[in-house]
């Protein structure tokens, strides 16, 4: 027992990933859709993120992200009110989304993929996230991701017509994140 106990000990510290902790007033996770041709930005204010991530410890790393979908803002009020409505993010019946992510690639350009699943509501897809790591006190996380709006039910009925609201939607997360 006390062998393994040094053994363990002695094993190099990049061998397992560290855990982090989001700095949420310098971070930012964002989207960006279409409606009518014409491209829209917007973030949620309110969101956690647990991540554990090392660039030589893929196995150990994990990412565990929930958002507050009432805070969906896009700078246009009556949008942000369609948004949290039942005909997209529903938030009186299903208020977070969740992302979780396990498993990840190292790209040969020095990015990194996360391979998750995103829960929004109460549908549940595989969702990878593309992502620069940039190491440090604190530690930068910047990627994108592209779903499909339509697989998770946002919009459907009379919004679903692709020509009035793109289906395709690309998610943009900045993190500042501190060990």
């Amino acid at each position: 027992m006390m062998r393994r106990v040094l053994l363990a000990l002695l094993l190099p510290l990049s061998a397992f990933a560290a855990d982090y902790h989001v700095d949420t007033v310098q971070s930012q996770l964002g989207f960006v859709g279409a409606m009518q041709g014409e491209s829209f930005e917007g973030r949620f204010a309110a969101f956690s993120a647990d991540i554990r991530f090392d660039p030589d410890a893929l196995a150990d790393s994990r990412f565990d992200v929930r958002i507050d979908l009432a805070s969906a803002d896009s700078q246009n009020e009556e949008r942000d009110s369609t948004l949290k409505g039942e005909d997209f993010f529903a938030v009186e019946r299903m208020p977070q989304a969740h992302y979780r992510a396990e498993r990840f690639r190292r790209l040969d350009d020095g990015r990194f993929v996360a391979d998750g699943e995103l829960t929004l509501r109460g549908i549940t897809h595989p969702v990878s996230l593309t992502f620069r790591w940039t190491p440090g006190n604190p530690a930068q996380l910047q990627g994108e991701a592209e779903l499909k709006r339509l697989d998770f039910g946002v919009g459907g009925g009379e919004w679903a017509d692709e020509d009035t609201i793109a289906n395709a939607v690309r998610v943009v997360t900045s993190l500042r994140l501190t060990p």
